[in-house]
């Protein structure tokens, strides 16, 4: 039986996401080797070389100088994104970063002209469209239960009083870029189809910096449906995580149990329904006698499994298969994010 080909992956920033997130599943899959680290702080190269054996740098031209991993997880602030992943793909490196994209449409679409030019691949760390949530609903938006699918809520609510650089705009921070970045990604990924308007309001109201802890995109796409976008980090009661609108009934995200929570009846049964032209309603009626057969059902995520996302990423970067997140879908979330920005002056 053939080996299969090992990817030496260094890690760019240790902080939460690269420590907490990323090194767990680099070292749970056997096919990647974590071999490198990169972090200006000292304390946190030390840890790394003690509890992984890694090799550690202060910067990433000294890795490059070093040694030449296959693979390197950038998982920086947001405005070393371009810098780095370019000097990736200079080296023959190829990058797995970490959202958003870059802190502009520019530096992103420099980022895709860097990795074409000197070919390489990239892909962007979206997971939210990998959750076991979003396989259930694409599962059963396949099955037609609720019919033709008109709106789409995503809301992401917390209540958090950010003092980190994610509070600060000249690094790329503000939850449109940090929560909604995941969000408007899973959302295209269920709508498959490209937007055609949208519309945003942000407000900075309790973070510590300068930049928006409060978001809300509306997305209308080609074919119809309306995707509602929330990051809010001044939510002491948070609303539905997600829920989805049919012409014949709705879907519920229930995070308790979890599950997907149904309501919705059978094709045709409204066709009963007959338009009045009259302005007087018949037997002075005003639609609170209509019924319908409504069925309830419930379908636990426990029956779903995930997509492994490492596993998307091994498929592409060694096997050479189809990207899972391609970096034109990544480009159009920077563009919505960036465009978002430009018809919200921020308050």
């Amino acid at each position: 039986m053939k080996t299969k080909k090992v990817i030496n992956t260094a890690v760019i920033g240790l902080g939460r996401a690269g420590w907490q997130i990323h090194i767990p599943q680099i070292t749970a899959h056997e096919n990647f080797k974590f071999t490198a680290a990169v972090d200006p702080l000292e304390s946190r190269r030390k840890e790394a070389r003690e509890q992984f054996g890694v090799n550690t740098y202060a910067d990433c031209r000294s890795l490059f100088e070093s040694e030449k991993p296959d693979l390197v997880v950038i998982v920086s602030p947001t405005h070393f994104h371009k810098e780095q992943a370019v000097m990736a793909f200079e080296h023959g490196v190829d990058v797995l970063c970490d959202k958003p994209m870059a802190v502009s449409l520019m530096e992103a679409r420099e980022m895709a002209a860097a990795m074409r030019r000197h070919k390489r691949r990239m892909m962007l760390y979206q997971p939210h469209r990998a959750y076991v949530e979003t396989v259930a609903l694409r599962h059963l938006l396949a099955k037609n239960l609720i019919g033709r699918v008109f709106l789409i809520k995503r809301s992401w609510c917390r209540y958090r009083v950010r003092v980190d650089w994610q509070a600060f705009s000249r690094y790329g921070g503000g939850e449109l870029n940090n929560s909604g970045a995941h969000f408007v990604d899973q959302l295209l990924y269920l709508a498959a189809s490209p937007v055609t308007n949208m519309h945003c309001l942000r407000r900075k109201i309790i973070s510590k910096g300068d930049a928006e802890d409060f978001a809300r995109l509306i997305l209308e796409t080609a074919n119809g449906m309306v995707l509602d976008v929330e990051v809010n980090f001044v939510a002491a009661i948070p609303s539905r995580p997600m829920e989805v609108y049919g012409e014949r009934g709705t879907l519920i995200l229930d995070e308790e149990t979890p599950a997907w929570r149904a309501r919705y009846y059978d094709e045709g049964a409204a066709e009963n329904f007959k338009l009045q032209n009259s302005l007087a309603a018949e037997n002075r009626s005003y639609m609170d006698d209509q019924r319908f057969s409504w069925r309830e059902a419930t379908f636990p995520l426990e029956d779903y499994k995930p997509v492994n996302f490492y596993r998307k990423c091994y498929d592409y970067f060694a096997g050479g298969e189809e990207p899972f997140i391609p970096v034109e879908e990544s480009l159009e979330v920077m563009r919505i994010l960036e465009e978002c920005k430009k018809k919200s002056a921020l308050s």
